[in-house]
């Protein structure tokens, strides 16, 4: 059972880990006090129900860097922590590249008696090592796994994917998402935010496969198709240009759906009818309701998500669990 404090230990320091909000200035346990929440170190220290036990990172700066913000010990391995650190651990917390991450969930898996994984996207170079994660992970059935696409744990996502499922703006009709810095990096997000709201997917063909990202990843369009029907899903890479990008626009029978440019705020224009009987088509409204996404504080919100699981007893789904992730990876490896 875990307590009414959840002991974190975060692997890795780099940009997602501890590096995007270094600079931001915060106080513990107060979530209001830090300007962005978007690396995990800040949002487990600012959260009041995680404490912050410790990092493990091979990179003496990010160790000493992570330790002058959030004067926390870090330490260069597993094995250095378990020898210094004999708490119990809750959660761990993997921020790592993803060609380290299999074989690092193993070795956790192994030697923490842990209880929560949270895992970066993506989760692993190829298909063939993220099934070899759920086989690792299903070796403890009792595991509960989260991975960190963030988009699906804000308050403001959930909400649109309860009006969706309920059939207020009526079916799906079609979509396109836009994404360059790679498909595995950032347009998995979005891929991965169209499966939360619209249901499962299938490749229906490969338009054309791009220039290479970073050793592992890909500039790749395609097209899904939303099962059971015929409605189609564009993923539309502009790699190449050194642009980084991330849309999604969906269209449904009762009006459409935008968050453009990786925003703050998510758009929907709903359908009205023709004002006067010279028009015969329907029309979507002038101008937008307008959402704010809190996208600033993602990180807060995956570990509330979290939180809310375990203390409210399971009557909150975890927005994103391994399985749903791999479902993912799937579309996208066969895209490649």
């Amino acid at each position: 059972m875990i307590g009414d404090e959840i002991n974190t230990l975060i692997i890795g320091l780099g940009k997602i880990g501890c590096g995007y909000d270094y600079l931001d200035s915060f106080q513990l346990n107060k979530p209001e006090s830090s300007k962005k929440i978007i690396t995990h170190a800040r949002a487990v220290s600012v959260h009041p129900s995680f404490n912050l036990v410790g990092a493990i990172d091979y990179n003496l700066k990010s160790c000493e860097k992570f330790y002058s913000i959030y004067k926390k010990p870090a330490f260069k391995n597993i094995d250095e922590f378990m020898q210094k650190i004999t708490c119990r651990i809750d959660m761990v917390i993997f921020a790592v590249i993803p060609q380290n991450q299999p074989a690092l969930i193993e070795e956790v898996i192994k030697k923490i008696n842990t209880k929560i994984l949270l895992i970066e996207k993506p989760l692993a170079t190829s298909l063939e090592e993220v099934h070899r994660i759920r086989k690792i992970c299903n070796l403890n059935p009792n595991l509960i796994i989260c991975v960190n696409y963030i988009r699906r744990y804000l308050p403001i996502v959930n909400k649109w994917r309860e009006i969706i499922l309920s059939g207020k703006i009526g079916r799906f009709i079609y979509g396109n998402i836009t994404y360059g810095k790679g498909l595995l990096t950032n347009g998995s997000h979005f891929i991965n935010l169209a499966q939360y709201w619209l249901g499962e997917f299938e490749n229906y063909k490969t338009l054309k496969k791009g220039l290479k990202y970073e050793e592992f990843d890909n500039e790749t369009s395609f097209v899904l198709k939303l099962k059971n029907c015929n409605s189609m899903l564009n993923i539309n890479s502009i790699g190449g240009h050194n642009l980084r990008a991330g849309e999604i626009d969906l269209w449904f029978e009762g009006g459409r759906i935008c968050w453009l440019n990786n925003g703050n705020s998510l758009n929907f224009w709903s359908r009205e009818s023709p004002k006067n009987n010279l028009e015969t088509y329907d029309s979507l409204s002038k101008d937008p309701e307008v959402h704010f996404t809190e996208i600033n504080k993602s990180q807060y919100y995956v570990l509330e998500s979290i939180y809310k699981y375990f203390h409210e007893n399971k009557k909150n789904i975890l927005p994103c669990p391994l399985d749903s992730s791999i479902k993912t990876m799937e579309l996208i490896f066969k895209a490649l």
